[in-house]
């Protein structure tokens, strides 16, 4: 089959993501599943990566629809269940969904929870008339009310962006707002949850594009955008698989023991991107709490200012608990895949998926396979905040057995992030400055990293404590 894939190809029948998808559309033992992971070009270059429902919502530092899309369908049969226990807006929920796969998807930025709800749940088309007369009266009778303007405009972030909201635009988002309301207060639930959706990605606009008076207009034109999708999707899905989406701790997982057949998951990345200060504006005119996600996300750029590397034990400490309830949640001899690239922190290079792999031995997993992929950072699903990162692995992992500690064992994460740092101490004792950029650090300065990680080190303790 695979030669004569590739002779069509080379007759131009076949391009390579047609052949791609045929490689993923043949029925395959596990071992047979595994070999193909090696067949596949995973830089997926010239692939379409926004089509349906993908396209709702930009979201900083997401992954491609492929690699999730490859897992579920190599490693998963129709109406098994797939988890993303931290599923940002949802890529891994879309193409479980797409494919008959029932799915749960947590992640902790309420935001994040309701994009993926909203990308994963079919609208009437009846329902849809309703709103859309509802937002043509919400149109034809815009009045720019400035009652509650000055309010809103004195609780906006300190921020030099914060000047692209002015008055009009504040009104026209407070009036869409208003309208929203009358939508949940009318029982249209998913449609008030898709406004909101609509809502979010225009303000994301506005401030990622810097201006929009005519802020309206943008907001009309992304429901009608969405609703197009969702309609198309509405045609391909005739069974509708279980979507459950959770705003929910990763370290604390609201999902039954040994009831998940394939995790596939893109962790945030050390030091790399603060999510809740790229979801502010979205959040605050949502009604959501950005500080109390900024305090709880993990991996956040805004933790330990002062020494770096007691970010990297609360993370490792963070990510190890949330791999323990991984292991809870995955049946037996099923995959967790982890996709996550490589950070810097004080000129050092992080290498994530190692920390990972070495963890996830002592806790019922066995890494079946490390695979490397360059990211297109010219691509839409990228994002200027993580531009110095440029590529990614694909961290495989079998669950031999089950876990016999719990995610709230704070000796056991001390004991392992104690290791794992003591570890990382002593190679940059070897080779310091693993991670230069730009301006090169004098040797002074790079061996001062060797006493910061020493001080991270006694600081386990204290630091990989869960915040409450």
């Amino acid at each position: 089959m695979q030669y004569n894939v590739i002779q069509k190809s080379l007759y131009g029948m076949e391009n390579p993501e047609e052949i791609y998808l045929r490689l993923l559309s043949e029925g395959h033992q596990f071992q047979e599943s595994i070999e193909i992971l090696d067949k596949i070009d995973w830089d997926f270059k010239g692939f379409t990566t926004q089509y349906l429902t993908h396209t709702f919502h930009s979201y900083p530092a997401r992954f491609i629809p492929q690699i999730p899309l490859t897992f579920i369908k190599l490693f998963t049969k129709e109406k098994e269940t797939v988890l993303d226990p931290m599923c940002g807006c949802g890529t891994t929920l879309v193409e479980a969904f797409l494919n008959n796969r029932n799915s749960i998807g947590n992640d902790f930025n309420p935001l994040a929870a309701l994009i993926s709800k909203v990308k994963t749940t079919l609208i009437d088309e009846s329902k849809f008339r309703y709103f859309n007369k509802k937002l043509a009266v919400m149109k034809r009778y815009l009045d720019l009310d400035y009652r509650r303007v000055d309010e809103r405009i004195n609780n906006l972030p300190n921020r030099k962006v914060s000047k692209i909201f002015n008055r009009v635009v504040i009104s026209k988002l407070e009036a869409i707002r208003e309208t929203l309301l009358e939508v949940k207060e009318e029982k249209y639930n998913d449609l008030f949850d898709f406004g909101r959706v609509a809502l979010s990605s225009t303000i994301w606009s506005l401030v990622e594009n810097g201006n929009g008076i005519d802020v309206d207009n943008l907001f009309l034109k992304k429901v009608k955008s969405m609703q197009k999708e969702l309609n198309k999707i509405a045609r391909i899905v005739k069974n509708v698989p279980e979507t459950k989406v959770i705003c929910g701790d990763a370290r604390n997982l609201e999902v039954d023991t040994n009831s998940i057949d394939l995790i596939v998951t893109s962790p945030p990345y050390v030091n790399a991107l603060d999510y809740y200060r790229a979801h502010m504006y979205n959040m605050l005119w949502l009604g959501m709490d950005f500080d109390l996600f900024r305090k709880h996300e993990i991996g956040g750029h805004s933790h330990f200012i002062a020494n770096r590397f007691r970010l990297l034990s609360e993370y490792l400490g963070d990510m190890l608990r949330s791999m323990i309830e991984m292991n809870r949640v995955l049946k037996n001899d099923k995959l967790c895949v982890i996709v996550v690239g490589n950070s810097s922190l004080e000129y050092e290079l992080i290498k994530s998926h190692k920390f990972f792999g070495e963890m996830g031995r002592k806790i019922g997993f066995k890494p079946v396979k490390t695979i490397f992929r360059n990211i297109d950072k010219t691509r839409k699903y990228t994002n200027a905040d993580i531009g110095k990162i440029d590529d990614e692995y694909i961290l495989v992992m079998q669950k031999l057995d089950n876990t016999h500690v719990f995610a709230d064992d704070d000796s056991f994460i001390s004991e392992v992030v104690r290791e794992q740092m003591i570890k990382f101490r002593e190679q940059i004792k070897k080779v310091q400055g693993t991670s230069i950029r730009g301006r090169k650090p004098t040797k002074e300065r790079l061996l001062k990293n060797i006493d910061k990680i020493s001080e991270a080190i006694e600081s386990i303790p204290k630091d990989i404590k869960i915040k409450r």
